[in-house]
């Protein structure tokens, strides 16, 4: 099977080595394209902990769809490491907030099913697993953690963040819904 062009001039497709169309074509990132759906948000945290190594953000996804985090931008008040595990457990709060994911779609009304909260010491769960870590050595200054992979949330499924400082931590998550 040959692809050619439809002008009937006999142009055909090149295939490459690794069986890949070559094309020119004009591209857009896989988050935009999800957000033209409205299922694109951003969560604010910001929480100062009781004392080093406390859990500061929980993120549960108790829907249907599954839910990845494509970034993560961070900062703290001093020199400290943010760590985003698997959240294993239930975990049990002191001074919770609720926070709410806001729509990157200003058109969209769609919203995700989850539990998200920050605290300034989330207990009763455990560290299933380390998914990344963010360095954050200078105060006050925006660390972003960039990940072509994503953290890919299935429903029933759960992660956290905590710090190894003792000043207040902010940061914003990148949020996307990944079933149509």
């Amino acid at each position: 099977m040959k692809i050619e062009d439809g002008t009937g001039k006999g142009y055909k497709a090149r295939v490459d080595d690794e069986n890949r169309l070559r094309a020119f074509a004009v591209t857009e990132p896989e988050d935009k394209h999800i957000n033209r759906e409205g299922k694109c948000w951003s969560v604010t945290q910001s929480t100062t902990p009781v004392g080093a190594n406390d859990y500061v953000f929980y993120f549960k996804n108790t829907g249907t769809e599954t839910i990845a985090i494509t970034d993560v931008r961070a900062f703290c008040a001093g020199a400290s490491i943010l760590y985003i595990v698997v959240a294993d457990g239930t975990p049990s709060y002191t001074a919770s907030a609720d926070l709410t994911p806001v729509a990157r779609n200003l058109g969209s009304s769609k919203t995700i099913t989850a539990t998200i909260k920050e605290d300034t010491n989330i207990t009763g769960i455990t560290n299933g697993g380390a998914l990344f870590s963010i360095p954050c050595p200078v105060a006050n200054t925006e660390y972003h953690l960039r990940t072509s992979s994503n953290i890919i949330v299935p429903q029933g499924q759960a992660v956290a963040m905590y710090t190894t400082g003792t000043t207040a931590v902010e940061s914003l998550w990148s949020i996307v819904g990944l079933d149509s």
